[in-house]
Formats: C-alpha cells, structure tokens, sequence
C-alpha cells in the first residue's frame, strides 16, 4: 500500500513540473487597419431600404391631402382648365433636384353630365416653388386572369362592366366589408385609401385602393387594388389583391437606356451598315448590304405637339370661320351653274388637304319659289390646283337632337316641332342667353357661329352651332351643335351639347 502511494505522488509531481515549463503563448497583436494593403474595395453598412418600388419613389406615410400639398396640386394644374382635376391621396413622393410627386385625383371633363374617372398625376416642384405637370395617367382598376391591369381603351370607358366610382369616399360601410373580407389575413394592415370603382352582380364587386404594409419590423409598405365581392345578404369575400406600382411610366427613356447599354456583339451588322460605312472599309465594298439598306423605307420621327385633325378624313377645323373675299369666290365659282336654289354662304367650317383643297362650307338655301322657307345646308366644294372649283355634294343640316347625336331631315320636314331658324344670324341677345346658359363652364370657349333653328315650348329652345376651343396648350377645336333653353322671364338653361363632325356629311367619292 505504501509502494502504491509513493508511485501516485511521484506521478502527480510530475505532471505539475511539466505544466510549470510550458510558456504562455503571447496574445495575437492588434492590427493596424493602416497598414493594410489597399484593395480598392471598403466596407460599410447596407442602407435600409426605403424605396419600395422602382425609379426612387417612396409610399407616402400618411396619403391624406394638407393644405401644402393642395396649394402645390393647384399651382401645377392651374393651366388646365379643360378638365376638372380633384385631388384626392398623395401616393408618394421622388427627391429629385426638388421633388417630385404622384396624386390620386378625380377628373371630370368640363361637359354636361360628364362621369368623372380616377387619374394619376404627376408633378414636378424645383427648388424655388414652382410647379409643372410631368404626366398624366388613366388610373387601370380592371384586373385580367394574368393579373395584370389594363388601362381604359377609350377615355372613361372600363371593360366587363366596370364603371368609376362617382365618390372616391371610402364609407363605414365599406370598410366593414373590406375587414370581414380580409379576415384571418393578419401578416399585412389594409388601410383603404379611395373607392375606384363596382362591377355589378349578383352583389357587387368593389376596387378599393389600399396601402399595404406587413406586419414585420421595418415595413415597406405598397399600394395595392383589392377587390371585394359584396353579397346581397350583407357578407364580403376577397376576390383579388394586385400590387400597383407608382412609378411614372417611362416607357421612351427606358428604350433609350436600352439602345445604350445593348452590347455592340449582338447589334444586326445589316441593320448598322450603313452608319459604320465611315470606319469600316468592308461595309463599303459590300454591295448586298448597300443594296438592302437602300431598299429599307425611311421612316420620318414623329413631330411633337402635332396636333390632329378634329374631324375625319384629313379634315380640319377652319381656324376662322368667317368668310372673306377669296372664300366667296370660291364658293361663288362652284355653284354658279345651280340656279334653281339661292345659296347664301354663311362660314367656312373646314378644309381637306388633297391634290388641291376641299372645303366645307355652312349656306343658307332658298328654293326659288313664292314663300319657300331657307334651311341651312352643308356644301362641299373641291378647287383644283389651277384655281377650278367643284361642286362635290350638298347635305342638309342635321338640327333635331336625338340620343346623343343629331338626325339628318328627310325632305324638308324637320321631326319634334323644330324648325329652321329664317335668318343665321345670332344676335347679341341670343349670345347674351348661350352666355347665361353656359355660365362656370370655363373649361372651352364656344364662339356661335350661325343659328340654324327653333322649337316652340313654353320659351323657346334654340339650336346654335358652336367652335368649341378647349382652354388648354395646343388646343384642337371642334365644332358643336348647342341647345339652349330660352324661358319667357329672359333666363337661359344649358340642355344639350352635341359633337358636331363637319366633314362626315360628305359623301363625293364614296
């Protein structure tokens, strides 16, 4: 037993004299970040995301409207006057040099009975204050099975029954729809910010647009177009959420961008061999290339602000009406053979552009005949490039109003009591009435141009024809048949506005 315990401390001993003659290992020296060899690269901290969509545009935090963000809406769209543009959410914000913004608004064309839509406008604040429009956008609220939108063919006009919504007010109720439809969606907060539109039903679906934000640390929040099926029996069912993007389009400048970036391998050597005919020497001796480039047609740039016909068939509106010496001429030169009726020249409506000019004149027609009573009609005159003039065709004036449009007479009975006016002239009182009737509409000047008719109620309505110029840059005026309601105290009512297309009526040709 001695033995045994003598072996353990002899063991133990010399375990401990081993230990003591090891040294400690120093500790690693700091670095000097100085001394490093520089490697072009340095590290830093990733920047929180702030921008949820393209382009640098940020969701508005709070998209309600204050009474800055009014008055910078009111200054950029104070020169449009053509249509009534009421704003209704700020949606976000761009820094630029300044700042740019994009609203939700409501527009409504200055016109009787016009259904206003919903619109996305874009402007643009320098630094000093002032501010310009840079777009704007029908707002898309119909949604197709690949989940796209589709913005409206034709202004105000919405597929599969889709219609704008009058008031963008998103009510009590609706929102106690959107939250039972959005039930047991708790990873994101649905605040509604407009209602845009309905779809009738058996129910009705709703587009609402809604700002998203999920339930995460440091959300980014979006905008979103979420249908609602709202049922008869007071019940709501999600039918779709689409993300919208605020981004202004760009469609122009990204096309550039991408002419830009596109690497030189991949360009169609036919395609450039013309332009690199300077520095190539073997585009030069290639004469199948010379030869197809010569063939391609040449394509002429759109012009900017061009603006177009407002009538059909290449015809445009005379920018004076009145007629003139050399109007007269004309006039009188292509009915001279016409005996049997006196044509009286009233206005020239408009001119077409051909192998010399086509004109359209407005005339006071009276059958040479004890008491014939004069009717206005539309002549339609050709003068040839040596001065020569042609009758093409006379069309009677459509006066009677109908359901959106105006009914050509047949013979000379005019149907619901009206009747062609004796004289075209208007009269101071008769531009005192359409002033009257007209009155806030300061969205287009109309400028009288003849009084075609009467009918007899207890007043009278009168029928005028009109150039209506919208009140906006470049306008393209148009011409207008207005109906006015002459009561018997001396006021005046607004009744109707019809479109009026000068050059549809002529029938040479066709």
């Amino acid at each position: 037993m001695k033995k045994l315990i003598a072996i353990m401390l002899c063991a133990l001993l010399l375990v401990t004299a081993i230990a003591c003659s090891k040294k400690p290992e120093p500790s690693p020296a700091p670095v000097d970040e100085t001394e490093l060899p520089e490697t072009g690269e340095t590290e830093s901290e990733p920047e929180p995301i702030t921008e949820p969509r393209s382009g640098g545009w940020a969701v508005a935090e709070d998209p309600s409207l204050t009474d800055a963000l009014r008055a910078i809406f009111e200054k950029g769209m104070t020169e449009l006057v053509g249509v009534n543009y009421t704003p209704v959410a700020l949606l976000g914000t761009q820094v630029v040099a300044g700042t740019n913004y994009c609203f939700l608004a409501q527009g409504t064309v200055v016109y009787p009975d016009a259904a206003p839509k919903f619109m996305i406008v874009y402007l643009y604040e320098d630094l000093s204050g002032a501010v310009s429009v840079m777009d704007i956008e029908d707002l898309p609220i119909v949604a197709g099975d690949d989940g796209k939108l589709s913005v409206p063919a034709e202004p105000g006009t919405l597929m599969g029954g889709w219609t704008y919504a009058d008031s963008f007010e998103v009510t009590d109720e609706m929102k106690a729809k959107l939250e039972k439809a959005l039930s047991g969606m708790t990873g994101a907060s649905y605040e509604p910010i407009a209602n845009l539109g309905t779809q009738v039903v058996a129910g009705l679906n709703r587009c609402l647009l809604c700002k998203v934000t999920p339930v995460v640390p440091d959300p980014v929040p979006h905008f979103a177009l979420v249908y609602v099926y709202e049922d008869l029996e007071g019940g709501a069912e999600l039918n779709n959420v689409v993300d919208y993007d605020i981004d202004m389009p760009q469609e122009a400048p990204e096309a550039d961008a991408e002419a830009e970036t596109a690497p030189e391998t991949e360009a169609d050597p036919e395609a450039e061999a013309a332009p690199e005919a300077e520095t190539n020497p073997e585009a030069e001796t290639n004469p199948e290339a010379e030869a197809e480039a010569a063939n391609e047609p040449i394509v002429l740039p759109e012009l900017p602000n061009e603006p177009e016909p407002a009538v059909s068939g290449g015809w445009a509106v005379a920018e004076d009406p009145a007629m003139d010496d050399a109007r007269s001429a004309i006039f009188a030169k292509a009915l001279e053979q016409l005996v049997g009726v006196n044509y009286v020249p009233v206005a020239c409506l408009g001119t077409q552009i051909v192998a010399g000019m086509n004109y359209c004149f407005l005339a006071k027609a009276t059958v040479v005949y004890p008491d014939a009573q004069p009717k206005p009609v539309l002549v339609y005159v050709y003068e040839d490039l040596s001065g020569n003039a042609t009758l093409m065709n006379i069309a009677d004036m459509p006066i009677v109003p109908g359901d959106g449009a105006v009914t050509v007479p047949e013979a000379e009975t005019l149907s619901g009591g009206w009747a062609y006016a004796e004289s075209t002239e208007v009269t101071a009182e008769m531009k005192d009435r359409l002033a009257k009737a007209i009155e806030g509409m300061d969205g287009a000047a109309y400028k009288p141009i003849a009084n075609l008719g009467t009918q007899v109620v207890a007043g009278t309505n009168r029928c005028l024809l009109c150039k209506v110029t919208p009140v906006v840059p470049n306008a393209v005026s148009h011409y207008a048949l207005v109906y006015v309601y002459e009561n018997l105290e001396g006021g005046a009512e607004l009744l109707n506005v019809i479109d009026f297309d000068c050059g549809a009526l002529c029938t040479y040709g066709a």
